[in-house]
């Protein structure tokens, strides 16, 4: 207390005493606020997600949708997939600290594409399996597209955020913006939709191989294999011993988790390839909601964009979609995700509509987020109302552009340096 009695002495004030009631003590953590670290009903909720992939509605829409051939995905091939997203990110985070204590950048730099290409090929290696049964179903399903592509994703999510797709994308879109004179000359909300088109197409594939390079690459992918492995902590038990894991297509395995733990892991997860369709683009794709059975709101699916073609178009639109769905195999499909779900639509033109997808949709925290909802927000009371079906049914198109402040904050970090900051040979530097 010496240091509170020197106070005093150099400002001549005394202090003054303070009741233990009045102290506003902030050293020590707030407590009061920790929840726990899973929800009660975590278990259900990792059976719904994961229950809810291609491979359980496919069979009843197979005749409004793409068509699609599965592969088989054993517990062990995506342990290799996330052991490898894990050593990537460890490389990288140790290349970043290097980085920072000194100076040859360079040198760095061409270490760490060695150290990520072995990387990979080790993790090809051990998937060659995987690979070839990759390569049946991709020939497959190329044969069946008009530009011999297909697109590979897990049951759940897809590799869209794969960075190897993203720089293809790149080059495409860099060239194609200068074709039109350079960025300063096309407006943002036309650079965001070349860059939309060209990263949707950097996503097709025309073999195994191919396919796997972003599997490998995509935070999307890691995260659902990780989720999928780990498990509902209620499934966890203790054991003696170490039990060993085969490959098994089977609806039950045995996996090791992350924790030294051993679980009866229901695995439910598969890679499909899907035949690809050059005329699904941005412009086309629209998001459905269900709830309770129905379809409560439409939107479009790209919503940070605007499409003026599309307002001549939507009640065209919205009546094929809503025909669509009342398909009675659509309707079996959403009754079997509970009839809670995010359907995806693809309108071709009068009269053709497909069923993408269907996606879960469980009004806590599975598809609720913005990037999800879309022109709605379920955070939003008004739009909550409307998106559980207790208000009247809307279809919502973006109308006027958005400022190039509110596009950049719908950018992630990626698509925002290709848009705003690459070089341009038409303009002679950055924008």
């Amino acid at each position: 207390m010496a240091f509170l009695t020197q106070i005093s002495n150099q400002t001549h004030t005394p202090l003054k005493p303070v009741d233990d009631a009045s102290i506003k003590d902030r050293s020590n953590a707030n407590v009061s606020l920790a929840g726990k670290d899973v929800l009660d009903d975590e278990a259900e909720r990792w059976q719904y997600f994961f229950d809810s992939g291609v491979s359980s509605w496919f069979e009843d829409i197979k005749e409004v949708t793409f068509t699609s051939t599965f592969c088989t995905l054993t517990p062990i091939e995506a342990q290799v997939i996330v052991d490898h997203w894990e050593a990537r990110r460890s490389r990288l985070a140790a290349t970043h600290d290097s980085n920072d204590n000194n100076d040859d950048d360079d040198d760095s730099s061409r270490q760490l594409q060695l150290d990520l290409q072995d990387l990979v090929q080790e993790a090809t290696f051990k998937l060659s399996n995987l690979m070839k049964r990759l390569n049946v179903a991709v020939d497959a399903e190329t044969k069946l597209s008009s530009v011999n592509k297909a697109f590979v994703k897990l049951s759940t999510r897809s590799p869209k955020d794969s960075k190897k797709a993203l720089e293809r994308a790149k080059v495409e879109y860099q060239r194609r913006v200068d074709e039109l004179g350079g960025a300063s000359s096309v407006n943002d909300n036309d650079r965001w939709r070349i860059l939309c088109e060209e990263t949707t197409r950097s996503s097709a594939v025309s073999n195994g191989a191919q396919a796997l390079e972003l599997l490998l690459d995509s935070d999307r992918v890691y995260e659902d294999l990780e989720y999928a492995l780990r498990g509902p902590p209620e499934s966890w038990i203790q054991e003696q011993g170490t039990s060993s894991t085969t490959e098994s297509s089977s609806s039950s395995s045995s996996s090791s988790s992350t924790l030294g733990k051993e679980k009866t892991l229901a695995w439910n997860m598969s890679l499909v390839a899907r035949a690809w369709d050059p005329r699904l683009r941005p412009e086309s794709e629209f998001r459905g909601i269900c709830w309770n059975n129905e379809l409560t709101c439409l939107c479009q699916y790209f919503h940070p964009l605007l499409f003026p073609e599309l307002a001549s178009l939507r009640e065209q639109i919205l009546s094929d979609i809503q025909t669509a769905f009342s398909n009675d195999s659509v309707r079996r499909a959403v009754n079997r995700l509970g009839g809670h779900c995010i359907l995806d639509f693809a309108w071709l033109g009068p009269g053709d509509v497909i069923i993408v997808e269907l996606n879960p949709f469980d009004g806590v925290c599975l598809g609720t987020f913005p990037a999800s909802t879309g022109l709605f927000l379920w955070d939003k009371p008004v739009d909550q109302q409307v998106m559980k079906g207790e208000t009247e049914f809307e279809f919502r198109l973006r109308e006027i552009p958005l400022s190039k402040s509110e596009l950049k904050n719908n950018c992630n970090s990626a698509w925002r340096e290709i848009i705003y900051n690459s070089s341009s040979s038409s303009t002679g530097g950055k924008e």
